[in-house]
């Protein structure tokens, strides 16, 4: 055994050039495979954070006609809070804190320039427990006077206005009258989410109220559980309260990240693609590289089975140079993937000078940032080995299939 071991190392050092060259689409598809993941993942784990953190909670209690493909001016259907469903998440033992929401369209106006914005209604102390939007406010502030409004960083770039401004907001009331209202503008919101910070404005929830008309009605409240893990848990225990108001209903931040994790798998599946075909290729050298030993050697070979060599020992020989090769590729691949992997995990790539304002899918500004995972690395670089193990085999067979005389001329 140690025999042909030893020949088979021999064999791997007697061409260097051509092995490292072999060796290079496999250590370049390995490394790609790890970074390409790791971001993939990084990004899709940010995008439901800031999902969860800035717009959907972990859940939504919404009126039953809610839609979110729903299009339209003014504010959708507004429901009145039941006491009981009110007191139920008081006291539920999941709940962490919820907010009441008054969520509306308008047209945000500094008396030349419009724009369509979202306007959300919130109470302040409520919706500082709930989201982190609030603390994302520049420069911050403690509470949400009434007749001031908040804006999200790139509306306000867009206006170019200097701070204390007065705006026009405009939209379609309850009783579908179209009305203004005049705010202050008190600070500008970055949240590093495009949804908030390129199209929505915050104002009091008692300021949306007069100004819509709703008579204490509102649009969603969002509940923040201690344990996000409990989402189901919590679902189960609310839903008997839920089906006593037939006009209610319930959202998950799952439901409300579809979008996300259809482009994520999209765009994991298609990058994975291109990959393989680049780690195929890689085995493909593999395969021409073992055959041109074959052929280089046929003599030798052909000794080795004269002197009672067995196919199984020829076999294993080259199979094993493969998968020496198809090892050592893959070693390099996890190390300089390992490496990517934890410069785009802990640093971060910002591509905002490249985006700006293009929408790419994700709720994530500027910076991607992956997901540090060394079972990661591993599993690609188990994929490599593979593909040396599997590209040798064919050589190895044609070789076996030889004559042995004809081997010997």
């Amino acid at each position: 055994m140690n025999y042909w071991i030893n020949l088979a190392f021999k064999n791997i050092l007697r061409k260097k050039q051509r092995t490292m060259l072999t060796m290079l689409p496999v250590v370049f598809g390995t490394a790609m495979l790890i970074f390409v993941l790791s971001m993939l993942e990084g990004v899709n784990n940010d995008s439901k954070a800031n999902l969860r953190n800035y717009d959907s909670a972990d859940l939504k209690i919404v009126s039953r006609d809610f839609s979110l493909d729903k299009k339209g001016f003014g504010v959708q259907e507004a429901f009145y809070v039941p006491e009981d469903l009110e007191n139920f998440l008081n006291s539920s033992k999941f709940v962490k804190a919820h907010a009441k929401e008054v969520i509306f369209s308008g047209n945000l106006s500094d008396g030349t320039n419009k724009m369509a914005v979202i306007c959300r209604g919130v109470d302040f102390e409520a919706y500082s427990k709930t989201f982190l939007t609030l603390a994302k406010v520049y420069p911050p502030v403690l509470e949400l006077d009434k007749g001031v409004i908040l804006i999200g960083e790139d509306i306000f770039k867009w206006y170019e206005m200097p701070y204390d401004s007065v705006f026009i907001l405009q939209s379609r009331t309850g009783g579908g009258t179209f009305d203004a209202i005049d705010l202050s503008y008190d600070g500008l919101v970055a949240t590093g989410n495009p949804k908030i910070d390129r199209t929505t404005v915050y104002m009091n929830i008692k300021d949306a109220d007069e100004f819509l008309n709703l008579n204490s009605r509102i649009s969603a409240i969002a509940v923040k559980l201690k344990n996000p893990s409990d989402l189901n848990r919590f679902i189960n225990e609310i839903k008997p309260i839920i089906k006593k108001y037939p006009e209610l209903k319930l959202i998950s931040w799952e439901e409300l990240a579809v979008d996300i994790i259809a482009i994520d798998s999209a765009k994991k599946y298609s990058s994975s693609v291109m990959i393989f075909i680049i780690l195929i290729i890689g085995g493909v050298g593999i395969a021409n590289t073992i055959l041109l030993s074959v052929y280089e050697r046929m003599k030798e070979i052909g000794t080795m089975r004269a002197m009672g060599a067995s196919n199984s020992t020829i076999v294993k020989m080259f199979v094993f140079e493969g998968a020496s090769v198809g090892f050592v590729a893959a070693a390099m691949g996890m190390i300089l993937g390992t490496v990517l992997m934890a410069y785009i995990s802990f640093v971060g790539i910002d591509i905002g000078g490249m985006v700006q304002d293009i929408d790419i899918g994700y709720p994530i500004k500027s910076v991607f940032r992956g997901q540090f995972d060394l079972l990661l690395a591993f599993r690609a670089g188990f994929f490599g080995l593979i593909i040396g193990i599997a590209a040798s085999f064919y050589p190895a067979y044609r070789v076996v299939k030889e004559n042995i005389v004809r081997t010997l001329r």
